[in-house]
């Protein structure tokens, strides 16, 4: 459009003529006509790129200081025809030089029309066109533009047409039925018949949250129309290439979004084709059936829009264009390069948290949806990040993967834009500037324990086999396990949690086993061979872990979760522990995950599942009492009550002088004392831990009870505690 405009204008320039030519072509661009002083836009529908092709306009030579609106694109004779408000209110004529060329049109009420399009019927020496004009309250009146348009024009109004009461902001010609349509504020789209004088309403559209004027219509030549939303910018496209409307409903999709603005008004060549003609737009590669493909408004985005290459906006490393934009070119299974913005660290599991990893050229604003329930359609509920603000470089993010999760395989689409979108921007169409990039996930179905959002407590004493102080806050950690299940099978574990209280004075470990046992003939477990350890995910605090977790030279399944836990707790100033003192309650939690993936499904039957087998062991290096000294410090652990340890464990152990420990393997009897009392317990809910020193059974008066009876008295302990003697914050 602007070459045709400096080319054009050049020639007059030469010629020396006053006179406004006509437009050399039909343009695939969308005239935009805004602002109480009137200003000319090109809208590029696929590119979203608005171009300003007249900052101002003239009024027959002299500066024009209004607005104009009903503006119609006439293909007959290649000019646009609109009604300048400039008083005296008149009807114009556009020609490339932006001049508006007064017509002398008798019949017209005195009122402002900004309702308007050219009808153009017949072909060749019998094709003929007009102007058609729209008001509520005046009604609909027809302007003949097929001889000289230097004489004074008669007018034609449609009786009974004031009485429409249509509350339309502007309408277009059908290019093949002739047959005008219009949206309303509230979506409700009309189709008129200029013929009979009639209007049918035909449905209400989801305009995606919309509302207020839809100031620009245009048609394709495919019988395509859009609308444009003042507040917005968002042009919205209808698939009319049916038309009359007869036996489907239509629905409107964003199609691309232009400028907003309180006054717009809009025209185009209905015969032209909407295509792609800038080499700078990016357009997204999931199937056909996720709206990818321009014909179903497709998101795209114009990622140079000032064609310097300065200040992109773009995920990943690069961004580059690429013309895919038809069913054709997706079923060829395109890979984009440029689509490595985005890194999975966690699975997608129903019901959990996962983490990514999105890498931002500048900081930016980030959209993302997720096709959870496997229909190939990137619903509105399925919008996970909507406008978040970003970093440039690396940016953590959780991604919340609901319960209802089908497993299997799925799309995700990221979209990243600069912020300075009108409003937020949905799934499909055109944006200016930034990128999209979709990626084929897998998902997976889930049990988790104790389930999805909640945590057990586990806590532990770490003077075993002697009873020591027995206030069970040497190491407290909320904790929870899942288990991915794809096809009724197990294929792979989730470890997670967070450490809330460290009150040990020795250096310990914490470490899971991937093992549980049913009754006393009845272990499930899973070895080490089984596990896919090259893909194994790890975080700490969101960082992730580069080493493998998985312990070496062990034939079950052990994961090292810390090495040691006091090289990852902060204590605050003037604290000897961390969160375990009366004065020392608060802290930064320090969480972990963990995602193990198997190298093949396992069956249910054989796999371990609820709270497994968490440990805490002697960290090496460190003293661990005494009795420690020629023994291999990993060969200490302290289990859960009547949980076997692993093959890392030393039976030198069973046998130390003074023990406090009633362990016998023989009648699978472990880490308890003569009356049941466990170094190691599991409390089922968020749980206050005692304070330093203060042994579990004057914290809790009803523990002790609990635990001789190995369960079956005072089951509730835990919720009645001596408030001044326990950490208030601990569950927190």
């Amino acid at each position: 459009m602007k070459q045709t405009y400096i080319a054009t204008m050049c020639m007059l320039f030469a010629s020396g003529s006053a006179i406004a030519d006509p437009f050399e072509n039909c343009p695939s661009k969308a005239f935009l006509m805004q602002d109480s002083v009137a200003k000319l836009y090109g809208i590029d529908l696929v590119s979203a790129k608005a171009t300003t092709i007249a900052a101002s306009l003239t009024r027959e030579g002299a500066a024009n200081t209004s607005s104009v609106n009903a503006v119609g694109f006439n293909y007959k004779d290649q000019y646009m025809y609109g009604y300048s408000k400039q008083a005296p209110g008149r009807v114009v004529q556009i020609g490339n030089d932006y001049d508006m060329t007064v017509l002398d049109i008798t019949g017209l009420p005195d009122t402002n029309f900004y309702v308007g399009d050219i009808q153009v019927t017949g072909s060749g020496a019998n094709q003929e066109a007009y102007y058609f004009v729209y008001t509520p309250n005046s009604g609909l009146y027809k302007i003949p533009l097929n001889g000289d348009l230097t004489q004074s024009i008669a007018s034609i109004q449609y009786t009974g047409s004031e009485n429409w009461n249509l509350n339309i902001f502007d309408f277009a010609f059908h290019p093949n039925s002739n047959l005008l349509y219009a949206m309303e504020s509230n979506g409700n789209l009309h189709e008129i018949n200029v013929d009979t004088a009639t209007t049918t309403f035909i449905t209400q559209l989801d305009t995606a949250g919309d509302s207020g004027a839809f100031g620009a219509a245009y048609f394709d030549v495919n019988g395509q129309f859009y609308a444009s939303n003042n507040k917005s910018g968002k042009i919205h496209k209808v698939d009319l290439s049916v038309s009359p409307v007869v036996g489907y409903t239509p629905t409107a999709a964003v199609f691309t979004s232009g400028p907003k603005s309180g006054q717009n008004d809009g025209a185009r060549c209905a015969i032209a084709e909407v295509k792609v003609t800038d080499n700078s737009i990016d357009f997204g590669d999931a199937p056909s059936g996720y709206a990818t493909t321009l014909a179903d408004s497709g998101p795209r985005h114009l990622y140079d829009p000032d064609d310097d290459g300065e200040n992109l906006v773009y995920l990943g490393a690069s961004v580059d264009g690429e013309n895919i934009n038809t069913a054709a070119d997706l079923a060829a299974e395109p890979i984009d390069n440029s689509d490595d913005g985005v890194a999975f660290v966690t699975d997608f599991v129903g019901g959990q948290n996962t983490q990514i990893i999105v890498t931002a050229s500048q900081n930016s604003y980030l959209y993302a949806w997720f096709d959870w329930n496997q229909d190939q359609v990137f619903s509105a509920d399925e919008a996970m990040l909507d406008k978040v603000a970003i970093n440039a470089g690396d940016n953590s993010l959780l991604i919340p993967v609901p319960e209802t999760t089908l497993e299997g395989n799925t799309w995700a689409r990221f979209r990243v834009t600069d912020g300075s979108e009108a409003s937020n921007i949905s799934a499909t169409g055109g944006v200016s500037g930034g990128e999209v990039e979709d990626y084929e996930i897998t998902t997976y179905a889930s049990d988790a324990y104790p389930s999805e959002n909640d945590w057990v407590t586990l806590s532990y004493e770490d003077k075993w086999p002697f009873a020591g102080d027995y206030d069970f806050n040497d190491l407290v950690t909320h904790f929870r396990s899942t288990r991915y299940k794809e096809n009724g099978a197990v294929v792979g574990y989730r470890l997670e949690g967070e450490i809330i209280g460290v009150g040990a004075t020795y250096h310990n470990g914490f470490a899971v086993r991937l093992y549980d046992q049913i009754n006393a003939s009845t272990e499930r477990r899973v070895n080490r061979n089984e596990i896919d350890e090259a893909n194994i995910s790890f975080t700490i605090d969101g960082v992730v872990q580069e080493t493998s977790p998985l312990e070496a030279g062990r034939s079950d399944a052990i994961l090292i979760v810390m090495e040691d836990v006091w090289d990852y707790v902060q204590k605050n100033g003037g604290c000897q522990y961390f969160r375990t003192e009366a004065n020392c309650q608060s802290g930064t939690k320090v969480t972990f995950s963990m995602t193990i993936p198997l190298l093949t499904p396992k069956a249910l039957a054989d796999s371990p599942a609820n709270v497994l087998d968490p440990f805490i062991f002697a960290s090496a290096d460190h003293f661990h009492g005494d009795f420690m000294n020629s023994i291999d410090k990993r060969s200490w652990e302290v289990h859960l009550k009547n949980r076997a340890p692993t093959e890392a464990f030393s039976n030198e152990l069973y046998s130390v002088s003074g023990s406090d420990d009633a362990s016998n393997p023989a009648a699978n009897s472990y880490f308890q004392t003569t009356s049941g009392l466990p170094w190691a317990m599991e409390i089922g809910a968020a749980w206050k831990h005692p304070i330093e020193t203060i042994d579990i059974t004057n914290a809790y008066p009803k523990f002790a009870a609990f635990a001789t009876s190995a369960g079956k008295n005072s089951i509730t302990w835990y919720s009645e505690p001596q408030l001044s003697k326990v950490i208030t914050s601990g569950a927190q």
